[in-house]
């Protein structure tokens, strides 16, 4: 299988597993089916996405008030457009003067856009109710080439520990007759917990 917008490669948990035999592809399938799942077990722990799209996505947010909106992590907005009167059409499009990016600094610190603000010199307000805000542009905390060393380093420590996990002891459970049953740990560990607890969005 292909996998999509993983965080870590086939060949990195090869490796690590020891696997050199480039002939032995054996369970190759298997390991991208961890590394996929483990990947979006990263994205679903931190609620937010290491990867971004090839086209623009189409997004809608409500803002908290008539100068803030929160939104999911933005790498580049294409158009900002709201609906002034709560019928579903977006009449009124925003020019980049017209709002602010913040946090402030956001690509100096290799961060995603994650709320806007009214620019005082801009022409508009937010409107405060369901959707009244569409945005056209690119979502995602970075693009998929470049995730975070943090987040590419667990995504291969999960990804071979799962693998080891259900090959060494499947159904959770191994030891022998001279240790008697081991119940093995699933879930990230502690050191990835901790480094993925950097990048959790509190939502």
């Amino acid at each position: 299988m292909a996998v999509t917008n993983a965080y870590t490669t086939l060949a990195a948990v090869r490796a690590m597993l020891g696997i050199t035999n480039s002939a032995d592809t054996t369970n190759d399938t298997y390991i991208e089916a961890i590394i996929d799942a483990v990947s979006r077990s990263i994205d679903d722990y931190c609620h937010r996405r290491f990867f971004t799209t090839t086209a623009d996505e189409t997004r809608y947010y409500e803002p908290i008030d008539w100068d803030v909106c929160y939104t999911d992590d933005i790498l580049s907005i294409t158009t900002l457009k709201t609906d002034d009167d709560g019928d579903g059409t977006y009449e009124t499009t925003w020019a980049t003067t017209d709002y602010d990016t913040k946090p402030d600094n956001s690509a100096l610190d290799s961060l995603p856009i994650m709320w806007l603000a009214i620019n005082p010199n801009g022409d508009y307000d937010f409107p405060t109710f369901s959707k009244a805000v569409q945005i056209v542009g690119k979502f995602g905390y970075c693009a998929t080439a470049s995730p975070p060393k943090q987040i590419v380093q667990a995504a291969l420590i999960e990804s071979v520990k799962e693998y080891k996990l259900t090959r060494e002891a499947p159904f959770n459970v191994s030891g022998s007759s001279d240790t008697g049953t081991i119940q093995a740990t699933g879930g990230f560990s502690e050191a990835t917990l901790r480094r993925l607890d950097k990048f959790r969005r509190i939502i």
